[in-house]
Parts: C-alpha cells; structure tokens; sequence
C-alpha cells in the first residue's frame, strides 16, 4: 500500500514542534532534554479542561500539533487513531489507591478518564467530529499496528486519516520496576491521495519474520519514540526503510521517499 504524509506533529522534551525540532533532527543542533511548556486545549470548554490529566494533555497537543495546518471544517472530518501502550496509569494507580482504602469511593472523572480512548474522545468532541476514532494498545508491536490500523482506515471515501502516538512514564503505584522512558508524542495526518504538498511518500508492506525495535536514544523504552528514526530521516531528506514488529511472526515494512511524488511520463 502506499500513502502520502500532509502533516506531522510532535511534542517532546527537547522536540517541541516539527518546525522547532528540525534543526535537532537534521543534526545541526545537539538534543537537549528541555521540559514541555504548559498546555491547556482551548478548543475544550472551561469545565472539560480541567477534568484532562498529563497523558490526555499530551495527547491532545500532539493532535492540534499535527492539525495546526488544518481549518476546522479538515478537522471535523478527519478519521483518527490514538496509540497508547500503557494507558494513563497515573489515574489507574489513584484508582488502585481508592478501591484500597477503608471507605472506597472511585471519583467519577477518574473513572470516565480511565478509559483508554478517553483522549480520542476529548479530541473527537472538541472538534465536532462525528468520523470513526480507534484507541489502540500493542505494547512492544505498538508502532507497527498502529500506522497498520490507520493505513486500514484509508479508503476512497476517507481518504484521509490521523495517527497520535503518545506514551508517558508509568505510574510507580503501578509498576515498581520502571523501564527508562519519557514522554513523547507524535501525530501524522496520511492520505491515499496524492498532493503536491505532501511530505512524502510511505509505501507499506506486511511480511514474514519479526524482530524487536531499539530503544530510543533520548526517550527510552517509550513505545511511541519508535518513530523518531522516521522522523529524523524525513527531517534529512533521506530515503530510508524501516521494520516494525507486528507480531512475534510478522513485521510491518515501510519505505519512506521524502517530498510529493511526481508522475513520470
């Protein structure tokens, strides 16, 4: 299969922006670990941003991160997938906390943010999209199943579709062994149509054999940094190929050819 890349966002210590970030992953300037600035989804109403916690707030500035380029109406129609491997633990773990205690009382909001397409639905409401909208978990196959799902998402009548990948560390009430991750966040809008404007071209294969993804040399064992490879060569203009596992038995194939693809004669 191929598709075309319109948009990508991303949000990131130290890669706060793709225009921000270029200089970072072309290699002209070293990375350095600078913290997020703080966000707020104004396209929420006041009540509703308040009830968003730090993963569905990174989630959310991916995704206007990756539309910022799109008018509303581009928006509202715009089929999405949400990638997340562990889920917002940190409402888990206060979760875990309240059904532990002498007197047990779940907060409502944490409950109804504990779902894990509690971010798609913030952002598919926030922008009065009504399109189809899938939250996704992987684990170690994160990458490769989630630009599978949104590659399966396109089709003549949507030809468009949105992928956020987003990952946080785990909460320690959840998880006392702590694999070295930090947070990361990155959106691509792909379309099976061609456009002038495109970033590049990605072409798609599913294939026998698997193996396991390097961590990532600045996000750790974060899921959603898997990316950054990718990112790092379309930054560069280079074409390149990558694998990601699908399965202990198959791998996704994606070659990447930067720029708008010219018909030849």
């Amino acid at each position: 299969m191929k598709v075309y890349l319109q948009t990508i966002g991303l949000q990131a210590p130290g890669l706060e922006g793709w225009e921000h970030a270029l200089p970072v992953l072309q290699g002209v300037q070293p990375y350095q670990d600078e913290p997020l600035s703080r966000y707020s989804p104004q396209f929420l109403p006041a009540n509703e941003r308040r009830r968003t916690t730090d993963t569905i707030k990174l989630a959310l500035r991916t995704a206007e991160d990756t539309c910022r380029h799109l008018s509303p109406q581009a928006r509202s129609q715009l089929p999405a997938v949400f990638a997340c491997v562990d889920g917002d633990t940190a409402i888990s773990a206060k979760m875990t906390q309240a059904i532990l205690s002498d007197e047990p009382m779940v907060s409502p909001i944490h409950f109804h943010n504990s779902v894990h397409n509690a971010p798609a639905g913030y952002w598919m409401i926030g922008q009065r999209n009504q399109k189809a909208a899938s939250a996704l978990s992987a684990g170690e196959y994160q990458l490769g199943n989630s630009l599978l799902e949104t590659f399966s998402q396109l089709e003549e009548v949507e030809p468009h579709a949105m992928l956020i990948l987003y990952d946080l560390p785990i909460d320690p009430i959840i998880e006392n062994h702590q694999p070295d991750i930090v947070p990361f966040g990155a959106g691509l809008v792909l379309s099976i149509q061609p456009a002038a404007n495109a970033l590049a071209t990605l072409e798609m294969q599913v294939k026998p054999g698997s193996q396991p993804s390097p961590e990532s040399e600045w996000f750790g064992a974060n899921q959603a940094a898997q990316i950054l490879p990718l990112l790092q060569a379309l930054a560069r203009q280079k074409t390149a190929s990558f694998t990601y596992p699908l399965s202990p038995d198959l791998h996704l194939s994606v070659h990447l050819q930067p720029g708008a693809e010219h018909e030849t004669d």
